[in-house]
């Protein structure tokens, strides 16, 4: 698979304002989150990523951890030196427990990561599936207030969507490059 890899200044428009625009939305994002998260006292974080939910962790110290195990309507399973826990939806507590991760997950949904965020908004959404069935797709971030992008690009048999219109403001870079903006 070939890529391209672009960079552009996070310090100036409209990159400036697009990394704004999505630190408020972020911020919305975690007050939602936070009415939730307050309704769940045995929270110490939760297993998935920025935007999906698999379950509710508990760190093996937390006093609550003991309280847990008694109570019909809890999965806990060993997750990384913590506890996973998750509904057993056949009782009332795994029910509300349910019901309380179905609602983080609508919000982790309609609150993407910064990068799915920035593709989509300068119109850089790119994806590329390949002869052997492996899908690539169009992936930004940030090093030191530089603004990085990784592109797949379409090789002979390939399908999927033609190269996207770069914008001015984005230069483009070499591998290298790409890879020591980012200390490797």
């Amino acid at each position: 698979m070939y890529f391209r890899f672009f960079k552009g200044d996070l310090t100036q428009e409209p990159l400036k304002s697009l990394e704004a625009n999505w630190r408020e939305l972020r911020e919305e994002r975690d007050k939602l989150l936070q009415v939730i998260f307050n309704d769940i006292p045995f929270n110490d974080g939760w297993v998935g990523s920025e935007e999906s939910i698999f379950g509710i962790v508990v760190n093996a110290d937390n006093p609550e951890l003991e309280t847990l195990k008694t109570i019909k309507g809890y999965k806990i399973e060993p997750y990384k030196e913590r506890f996973k826990i998750t509904a057993d939806k056949r009782y009332k507590a795994g029910k509300v427990l349910d019901k309380m991760i179905k609602a983080i997950r609508e919000i982790l949904h309609k609150h993407p990561s910064f990068s799915r965020y920035a593709i989509k908004q300068l119109g850089l959404d790119c994806w590329i599936f390949t002869n052997e069935g492996r899908a690539f797709f169009s992936v930004c971030g940030v090093e030191n207030s530089v603004f990085l992008v990784e592109i797949p690009q379409k090789e002979q048999g390939d399908k999927g969507d033609e190269f996207p219109q770069i914008p001015d403001y984005l230069t483009e870079i070499k591998e290298s490059e790409f890879l020591a903006l980012q200390g490797k």
